[in-house]
């Protein structure tokens, strides 16, 4: 055991402190002392120490002060610069130095009088401030440096001590403390020292005493592209061989833990006679800043990829409007080079404005965004040398410091030369096509008012000749067939308009909570008499209960009508049609069945299109009623359906209603009987002879009074000098129309209370608001029965409003 030398000051069981060489044992204490050619070992750490001021110099303690001449005399001197500093601060550095500064860049030190140099101390040691810059460095250095300083100070003390220092020795444990692995090794080639890092990370601590080459065969070691490194190309390798420093050098290691990526630091050792020593290797992980590296690199080539695989222009330019990045869009859409500036591109193409007028630099998106602003899909002109003028769309972005100043702006141009044109041939097709659609409507609701306006004296002399009663048999029945002909004509030009009404989204619906049995019942019984000339045996099968649903009852009866019509045209004589109407779930089921021709499988998918006729048959149509029933039913917000099991073989249809959701207290009640129309006073303005002549001859009959007009100016004359309590009046005069009438009737205080139907054949839905925004009271399309007309007229509290009557 190593006692205290005799007159120390230290407390008996006090440690080993190097603040204090007596408590150290004789061979450390002779290493802690200055010598010749040695440096102090507490130079290299972070150790405070008893520190007296000399007066006109820096502080130095009793060591500096023994040491400073010693270290003049025998020690050479080597400058190196500082590096990004002037010629004149170039510092004296020996050749520990050299090495620290290749190992990690200890190249900042201070000079003392008397040549010496001092290493700066980590940040926080006591007894000075901490020096930005210096500190990081310097800790390093001092980590690094001391084993060589420990052995050269070994060879100092004795000439026999070549061995590296003992486990319990300082040197040994600064090295254990250090978390990076350190391999020293002799100039013989023989691992020395290996610190507890190397041991754990490299197992490099059963290679000490053995030969460096046997440590690295056994490691396996890569360079960063993943080709295996020779031994002989290893750093320590090369240092030992060249006795050259190999600073740096990123090599992937495979040890037990698995694959480390490290920069390998390896610097040749001076002995204190100027030979060759040994190799001094630190070994950095930076697997985890590596993988980052790599992940980052990746990213960047993947956002490369995607920045020049867009079609958009994309493109940065810095704060003095010069562009600086552009991908490869923007170099073939905009001619672009890096360094071009705004005012050089403004020269060769100016952009332009959405209006075709040249825009201010200052106004260019990026000049607009350098100055803060944010700059989202305007839309710019400019003419291209080649393709002339293209459309781009165009943003910009500021790019911004921390501090918040801009430093750049990205901006992205988008060419939507093609998009702009393909939009404005929609936006003219567009055009075209509702100048097709108003022109179509047009003609419809001519074809309408032309058709219908022959019809009302037909319609209207054959319910007059049906209710004479000296009719006989054959008359009777001429005038059935008549009479049902019409209809059939009036519900075919009414599917047509209300088809047109229903495409163009202007058709409207009157809902209320009805029995659902009324109208279907209605529906079969206007086929009975059709199905029994025909031969065919017509039955209905309806509930006990009533079938409350929330919808249109004349629209409900128009579905129910044409499913029996159909069923009716295309079943022979002899067969049968079957209406069943029954409760499924919260659905009311409507059923239409027949033994008809049938439809062939192929067919059925296409069964409800318009002017679709799946089977050349002898009753022809229009191939509307089935597309018309499809679209009621959906704007009921049900469904139906067709199923056939193929030609001959008949055809079922079904429709899906959803019921009410709660039933109501009273239903709508059935039309009562009409009353007579005694005294009642009734003006008819119509240019069409043959129907001013029916109405004028039904009307009187049920009692009324009548006068009849040809023209509106006549009507008017009329109105104003007879005060007729009901005006019937067509739209389409000759002279002044039926809508300039009812304003004028209006604008008289003397008829305020005269009732004003519209009569006529125009039956769109515009028609009906034009009409009631004119002043009448109800618009009735043409042809009407008796009976309607009369429940019409009769209805003095409740005025029918653009209703047309079920038919």
């Amino acid at each position: 055991m190593v006692h205290p030398p005799r007159g120390s000051r230290v407390p008996r069981g006090r440690p080993p402190d190097l603040r204090h060489p007596r408590t150290l044992p004789p061979r450390a204490r002779r290493l802690a002392e200055p010598g010749p050619g040695a440096r102090h070992l507490h130079r290299l750490l972070p150790l405070p120490r008893p520190a007296r001021r000399r007066r006109g110099g820096p502080v130095l303690d009793r060591r500096e002060r023994a040491g400073r001449g010693d270290l003049r005399r025998r020690r050479p001197r080597h400058e190196a610069a500082t590096p990004g500093r002037g010629a004149d601060a170039r510092l004296e550095l020996d050749p520990l130095g050299a090495v620290a500064a290749q190992l990690c860049g200890a190249h900042r030190a201070r000079r003392v009088p008397g040549g010496r140099l001092h290493p700066a101390r980590r940040a926080g040691a006591p007894g000075r401030r901490p020096r930005p810059g210096r500190d990081g460095a310097g800790l390093r250095a001092r980590a690094i440096l001391e084993p060589t300083v420990l052995r050269r100070q070994e060879h100092d003390v004795s000439a026999d001590s070549r061995g590296p220092l003992d486990s319990g020795s300082v040197f040994g444990a600064i090295l254990d403390a250090l978390v990076e692995p350190v391999i020293l090794v002799g100039a013989d080639g023989v691992v020395e020292r290996a610190n507890s890092a190397a041991a754990q990370i490299l197992g490099a601590d059963r290679d000490v005493g053995r030969p460096i080459a046997e440590h690295l065969a056994r490691v396996v070691v890569r360079t960063p592209d993943g080709t295996r490194l020779p031994p002989a190309l290893h750093p320590i390798a090369r240092a030992l061989a060249q006795r050259q420093a190999v600073i740096g050098a990123e090599l992937e290691l495979d040890v037990e833990r698995g694959r480390l990526t490290c920069l390998v630091n390896a610097v040749p050792l001076p002995t204190t006679e100027g030979g060759a020593g040994g190799v001094l290797a630190v070994f950095h992980d930076v697997t985890e800043s590596a993988r980052l590296e790599r992940e980052l690199a990746q990213q960047a080539a993947r956002l490369q990829a995607i920045v020049h695989l867009v079609d958009e222009a994309i493109f940065v330019m810095d704060a003095d409007n010069r562009l600086r990045f552009i991908n490869d869009a923007g170099r073939q859409v905009l001619d672009l080079h890096e360094g071009l500036t705004v005012q050089d591109r403004a020269r060769q193409a100016p952009l332009l404005d959405a209006g075709g007028r040249p825009l201010a630099v200052d106004m260019y998106p990026s000049a607009r965004a350098l100055r803060g602003e944010v700059v989202t899909d305007e839309l710019l002109l400019f003419d291209h040398h080649a393709s002339g003028r293209r459309h781009l769309r165009t943003s910009a972005h500021p790019l911004r410091r921390p501090d918040g100043s801009v430093e750049a702006v990205v901006v992205t141009w988008k060419d939507v030369t093609e998009e702009v044109r393909a939009r404005r041939e929609i936006e003219a097709a567009r055009e075209t096509a509702e100048d097709a659609s108003r022109l179509k409507d047009q003609f419809i609701a001519a074809l309408s008012h032309e058709l219908r306006t022959p019809l009302q004296p037909i319609l209207g002399w054959t319910e007059v000749l049906r209710r004479h009663r000296t009719v006989d048999e054959v008359t009777s029945r001429a005038l059935e067939a008549i009479h049902r002909n019409i209809r059939q004509q009036v519900r075919l030009v009414d599917d047509l308009l209300d088809l047109s009404r229903i495409v163009h989204g202007k058709f409207t619906l009157r809902f209320e909570t009805l029995d659902l049995r009324e109208p279907v019942r209605a529906a079969v019984e206007a086929f009975e008499e059709t199905a029994s000339l025909n031969r065919l045996r017509l039955a209905a099968t309806l509930p006990p209960e009533p079938l409350v649903v929330w919808g249109d009852a004349a629209r409900l009866q128009q579905i129910t009508t044409n499913l029996v019509s159909n069923a009716v045209k295309f079943t022979p004589p002899g067969g049968r049609v079957a209406v069943r109407l029954e409760t499924r779930g919260e659905h009311a089921v409507l059923e239409v069945d027949d033994t008809g021709e049938g439809i062939a499988r192929d067919d059925l998918p296409r069964i409800f299109e318009a002017f679709r006729q799946v089977t050349a048959s002898r009753a022809g149509g229009l191939g509307l009623g089935l597309d018309l029933v499809r679209r009621l039913t959906e704007l009921h917000g049900g469904t139906v359906s067709a199923r056939s099991d193929g030609p001959g073989r008949g055809a079922t249809f079904r429709v899906e209603i959803p019921l009410a959701a709660a039933r109501p207290a009273a239903l709508r009640p059935g039309a009562g009987p009409v009353g007579r129309l005694d005294h009642r006073t009734v003006l008819v303005v119509e240019d069409d002879n043959d129907t001013r002549v029916v109405l004028r001859f039904m009307l009187e009959a049920e009692g009324a009074r009548v006068n009849v007009a040809g023209s509106g100016v006549e009507g008017v004359d009329l109105a104003e000098r007879e005060h007729p309590q009901i005006v019937l009046c067509d739209i389409g005069l000759p002279d002044i129309d039926g809508m300039e009438v009812a304003r004028r009737l209006r604008g008289s205080g003397a008829l305020a209370g005269t009732r004003l139907i519209a009569l006529t054949g125009y039956g769109q839905a515009d028609d009906v608001r034009q009409a009631i925004e004119a002043g009448f009271d109800a618009h009735v399309t043409k042809p009407i029965n008796l009976d309607q007309l009369m429940a019409l007229l009769a209805a003095r509290d409740e005025p029918l409003t653009g209703a047309r009557p079920p038919g």
